[in-house]
C-alpha cells in the first residue's frame, strides 16, 4: 500500500476537514502526524506547498526556518502541522513523489502527534511500517517489542489511544503527543505513518497522512540486493 501520505490533495482536503470535526465517525480512520524526536528536513510536494521569504505578505518571522516559511497552496496559511516537529531544520522540494520528515538512523524515538483543530480522542492508533526497498522483509521493534504483520496492512504496531486537549501556542489548534522507541534492521530505509483504526479492522479508510522516513546509515544508499543488506547484519 503505497500512498503519498504527506500531502493533502485538493480532492481529499474537504473530506479530511469533515473527519476532523467528527473524529468519532466509524466511516473514517483519521491519520496522525509522525516525526522523529531529533533533527529532520521536510520534503514537500510543490503542488501542495511553497515557501516565502522576508518581504512577502505571507511571511511570518516566527516560523522562519532557513530564511523561508512553508505555506499551504490551498489555504495560503502557514503549514502549522509540518511545524509540529521540534527538530525541523528546513524544507526541500520532494523528488520521486516521496514527501515527509526525512532523517537518518535505524534506532530512534518517534513522536506520534494528534495535532487537530479541536479537542478529540484518537482511539486504537496503529503505527504502520513500509520498508525501503518494498521487497525487503524488515525486523522492526517498538519499545523492544516486535511489530506485527497483516497480509493487507503490512507491518504495524498498536500503541493505544491518544487524548488531544492541549492548545497550541497560536491558540487555533490542539496537540498532544506520545513517543516510542523504534528500531529496524535488514532494510535500507523505513517509512512510518499512523492512523486511528477506529473500527478495529486493520484497514485504513481516510485521507493522506504525514509520514516520517528514515534511512539506515549503515546500509549504502545504492544497496539493492537482499543478500547484500542481510550480510551487513550477519552475526548480530
Amino acid at each position: 500500500m503505497k500512498l503519498e501520505r504527506t500531502r493533502f490533495a485538493a480532492s481529499t482536503f474537504v473530506l479530511f476537514a469533515i473527519v476532523l470535526f467528527a473524529a468519532g465517525s466509524v466511516l473514517a480512520d483519521p491519520c496522525l502526524v509522525v516525526y522523529p524526536s531529533g533533527s529532520c528536513i521536510y520534503h514537500y510536494d510543490v503542488n501542495e506547498y511553497f515557501t516565502v521569504g522576508p518581504g512577502d505578505p505571507l511571511y511570518d518571522p516566527m516560523y522562519d526556518l532557513g530564511g523561508v516559511v512553508l505555506i499551504e497552496v490551498l489555504t495560503l496559511d502557514i503549514a502549522y502541522t509540518v511545524y509540529q516537529a521540534p527538530g525541523l531544520i528546513g524544507f526541500t522540494p520532494s523528488t520521486g513523489g516521496n514527501e515527509g520528515f526525512f532523517f537518518v538512523g535505524n534506532d530512534f524515538d518517534l513522536v506520534v502527534d494528534g495535532f487537530n483543530n479541536m479537542p478529540t480522542t484518537f482511539v486504537n492508533i496503529l503505527l504502520v511500517f513500509e520498508p525501503d526497498p518494498s521487497w525487503c522483509s524488515p525486523l522492526v521493534t517498538v519499545d523492544g517489542n516486535p511489530a506485527l504483520h497483516d497480509a493487507n496492512l503490512g507491518w504495524y504496531y498498536p500503541i493505544g489511544d491518544l487524548v488531544v486537549i492541549t492548545p497550541t501556542p497560536d491558540g487555533n489548534n490542539y496537540s498532544d503527543t506520545v513517543t516510542h522507541s523504534i528500531h529496524f534492521e535488514l532494510c535500507s530505509g523505513m517509512t512510518i505513518w499512523a492512523f486511528a483504526d477506529e473500527d478495529y479492522d486493520l484497514m485504513w479508510t481516510d485521507s493522506e497522512c504525514f509520514t516520517a522516513f528514515s534511512h539506515d546509515s549503515t546500509v549504502p544508499v545504492n544497496e539493492t540486493t537482499w543478500g547484500g543488506i542481510k550480510a551487513l547484519y550477519k552475526g548480530e
